[in-house]
């Protein structure tokens, strides 16, 4: 019968293939990924409070879709209250290209309310919802204990949020439950599965944003003492505006495939159908999402051409930079201006907007950036998902490189934002950060901006660092790329030298080219180009790498070997309050507890406490380069 219809040999919309030893594949193929080139898609999952989404932060629509309790209205993820904002009507698809190999590469699963527990000494309402209300409440939450107290800074500057995680349910501690992904048709028929093992997925540390139950005060003032109970609005601008903002969060997050040869293929249909996904350790409480499937050749021409004439787009993502030539031919001078031209494509070479503009915001909201995802504070606040902004950075030169931990005296590099606040470039201006001005939101915007160097700029090789974010046909990837330019001098220079050796373990399926922002192992002495805050932003470089790779089971070295990743002795032993405290939470006590909120004046939480008490003696625990 299914033949007859669908005019496919024994109904198989999903074929599950073991390739991994056909000619041309194996882990090489996967290093970097390369989108179709590689043999096989990614392809991501997202539900945001019983909804499916997109990375654009809007719901899918059912459609015709086999999802018979699929909600007709939504919250809005892209509310900072999507408890108590009104309902939206999705109005997107969720699409998969048939005729396509993918591979299970991300599962994000999250329920959220805010506003809900706005009493913070009462923490048994916030477990009781997280355990017996929450879409996660089939799990095992025996044994769940609270992580501490963290404080972090917002991107206003002064402004605080207090997070309370949880960790230690019997469920984050399972290695061996599995997902099952199942392919729907338009019936609701069955037709073929496919099972992952969560030893699959690289990453899912809350600490680089994955995996994460968390209650969350936010618009706070920082407190005054260790004792100091009293939540303290920030200041509000102007009446009815802020005030303290709570947010409960269970959010799962796998993502980093490290079997992409498990893959699959959806076979020659169209139309409404669904992928279901049942988790080990919630058999009877399945996440299904309403897909739309759409053959290749009905891919509509929306990229471009260099001509600009419009094509098909495809998989991939390959974020380019064109520069001005300099007016001597050579290399730029210092107090020169020079021109940066985006240039955002696919894997096959297709730009994905025109060639002189970037789409709105408008346009990005509805879908129509051809994947292309831009910043907003939705993604990081309501949703937790950090990888998102499609910008650059343009620092130098390379020599000069290092941490940036202090607020006072000049930066001691060139930096196109030029302040610890503005990190990066976004490519569109990200609108929250912008002034409601009539228009702004439909407003398109020229690839080219102009950079001016300063006129006292050293000489050396400098590098533009251009990341973006896309999603199409289900396929979620970050790409980063670098491109270099000299200044002064027509000599090359090169990267400090001072960390490195990541690709020890990330290499293969998880190297860092196939990890968070796309950018390749040769590049990771220029993190610090835009994760250089001085502010305890979350992201900030020398916190987050030591919090997750010593907080991490699957970093399999000896955590007080600072050999792994320093590779010279002074990079490892400038100690402040803030690095110290990413893998010792208690060093000192309450003894410095006004410094964690100090970023200006001395001290602060980035002085360099060598100076003072450890100038004598390292830590002894510690195993440092010669």
């Amino acid at each position: 019968m299914c033949g007859l219809l669908l005019g496919l040999p024994a109904c198989q919309l999903l074929n599950t293939e073991d390739t991994e030893n056909v000619p041309g594949r194996g882990s090489t193929a996967f290093d970097p990924y390369a989108a179709s080139a590689s043999g096989a898609i990614k392809l991501s999952l997202q539900m945001f409070n019983g909804c499916a989404i997109l990375s654009n932060g809007q719901p899918v629509a059912k459609g015709n879709s086999p999802v018979p309790d699929y909600p007709a209205q939504c919250d809005d993820p892209m509310a900072a209250d999507p408890t108590h904002s009104p309902k939206i009507t999705p109005q997107q698809r969720f699409q998969v290209m048939t005729d396509t190999k993918y591979f299970l590469n991300q599962i994000t699963l999250t329920d959220t309310v805010a506003n809900v527990h706005t009493d913070a000494s009462n923490l048994a309402a916030v477990s009781r919802w997280i355990r017996k209300e929450s879409r996660f409440k089939d799990l095992d939450w025996s044994d769940m204990s609270q992580e501490g107290v963290r404080w972090y800074e917002t991107l206003t500057e002064g402004t605080w949020s207090r997070e309370l995680r949880f960790r230690n349910a019997r469920w984050m501690l399972s290695q061996d439950d599995t997902f099952t992904l199942e392919v729907l048709d338009s019936d609701g028929s069955v037709r073929q599965t496919a099972t992952y093992s969560r030893k699959d997925f690289a990453g899912e540390s809350p600490v680089a944003g994955h995996t994460n139950v968390s209650y969350v005060i936010e618009n706070l003032l920082p407190p005054r003492s260790p004792s100091d109970g009293e939540l303290r609005p920030v200041p509000s601008p102007l009446p009815g505006l802020g005030g303290i903002q709570y947010r409960t969060m269970v959010r799962v997050d796998l993502v980093g495939s490290t079997n992409p040869f498990k893959d699959f293929r959806v076979l020659g249909v169209s139309g409404d159908g669904a992928i279901r996904l049942t988790w080990s350790l919630m058999p009877n409480s399945p996440f299904t999402i309403p897909v739309t499937f759409v053959r290749p050749s009905d891919v509509p021409p929306t990229c471009f051409k260099d001509d600009d004439s419009p094509t098909p787009c495809a998989f991939g993502l390959d974020p380019r930079v064109n520069l001005s030539r300099p007016k001597n031919g050579q290399f730029y001078v210092p107090g020169e201006r020079f021109d940066v031209i985006m240039d955002v494509r696919d894997g096959e070479g297709n730009r994905l907007h025109r060639k002189e503009l970037m789409p709105s915001f408008a346009d990005f909201y509805g879908g129509n950036t051809n994947g292309l995802i831009y910043g907003f504070e939705g993604h990081l606040i309501t949703q937790g998902e950090r990888d998102t902004t499609t910008s650059y950075q343009v620092v130098g030169p390379l020599q000069d490189l290092k941490t940036w931990s202090s607020v006072a005296g000049p930066t001691p590099y060139f930096s196109a934002g030029g302040s610890a606040s503005a990190t990066y470039v976004a490519m569109v201006p990200e609108i929250a950060s912008l002034p409601i001005i009539p228009g702004l939101p439909t407003a398109t915007w020229p690839t080219r901006s102009t950079l001016t160097l300063p006129p006292d700029a050293k000489p050396g090789t400098y590098v533009i660092l251009t990341r973006a974010v896309r999603q199409f046909m289900g396929e979620h990837v970050s790409k980063g790329n670098a491109s270099f330019f000299q200044v002064g001098q027509a000599e090359r220079t090169s990267y400090p030298n001072r960390v490195g050796n990541c690709q020890t373990c990330h290499r293969g399926v998880v190297s860092l080219d196939n990890l968070r922002h796309g950018f390749s192992v040769d590049h990771v002495e220029s993190c610090k180009a835009c994760h250089m805050s001085t502010a305890d932003l979350l992201g900030r470089v020398q916190d987050d790498m030591h919090r997750l790779h010593m907080n991490s089971n699957k970093y399999p070295q000896n955590k007080a070997d600072c050999r792994m990743c320093h590779l010279t002795r002074e990079s490892a032993v400038r100690p402040s309050l803030t690095v110290c405290k990413s893998c010792h939470p208690t060093v000192h006590g309450d003894e410095y507890f006004s410094m964690a909120f100090t970023n200006s004046g001395a001290p602060s939480r980035f002085s360099n406490c060598a100076q003072s008490c450890h100038v004598e003696k390292t830590p002894s625990g510690h195993i440092l380069p010669d």
